[in-house]
Formats: structure tokens, C-alpha cells, sequence
């Protein structure tokens, strides 16, 4: 499994469109990746620090697909310009892309 994680930091002057980011975003995402191997996602909504203070990320989203094959076929594929693209219509803040691997610890 391949494991994406986009992180958006919070900055002065930055913005995010929460409802847009969930209603039209993320939906996008599954649309056109779901066909080449994308697996679900989540996302975390940046509301706080721990002392109440603005939280340091607007958002990190993350998403899964099955292999690092088809995480290679999305990004290279026909539609990820369109999904990269489209982070521009909800943010104007530069995200941080990272591919990880997905350690799920037993707690």
C-alpha cells in the first residue's frame, strides 16, 4: 500500500475553503483515482493547538492506494492535473506532498 499525505500550513495571509476541500475536492479525488487503485482517505481539519491557539496546518488530507504502481498511474495519469489543479480553488497556500509508508501501531 502507498500512503499520500498532502498537508496544508497554515500562513499569514493563507486561506481554506473547508466546505469546498469536502463537497468537491476530495470527492474529485475518488472520481478520478479510484479507477487506478485509490483505496479511501481521510482528512484531518486543522481546528487547534493544544492550547488554543490557531492550529499550525489548515487541513491534511491522506489517501491510500494499493500499490506504489497505482500511485505512480495517478499522478502520471490523464486526470492529475486536473486533480492537483483544483487544490487552487480552495486554498492559496503552497501544500507539502509526501508519499509515506503506513505504520498502524497497536495501541
Amino acid at each position: 500500500m502507498a500512503t499520500v499525505s498532502v498537508v496544508y500550513p497554515r500562513e499569514p495571509g493563507g486561506t481554506f475553503d473547508y466546505d469546498y476541500y469536502q463537497t468537491k475536492h476530495m470527492p474529485l479525488v475518488g472520481e478520478r483515482w479510484g479507477a487506478v487503485g485509490l483505496t479511501g482517505g481521510e482528512a484531518l481539519l486543522g481546528r487547534s493547538a493544544p492550547d488554543g491557539s490557531d492550529a499550525p496546518y489548515f487541513a491534511i488530507g491522506i489517501i491510500h492506494f494499493e500499490s506504489d504502481e497505482a500511485l505512480k498511474a495517478a499522478m502520471n495519469g490523464e486526470h492529475a492535473s486536473e486533480v492537483i489543479g483544483d487544490i487552487r480553488n480552495f486554498t492559496n497556500v503552497r501544500p507539502v506532498i509526501q508519499v509515506n509508508e503506513r505504520y498502524v501501531p497497536e495501541l
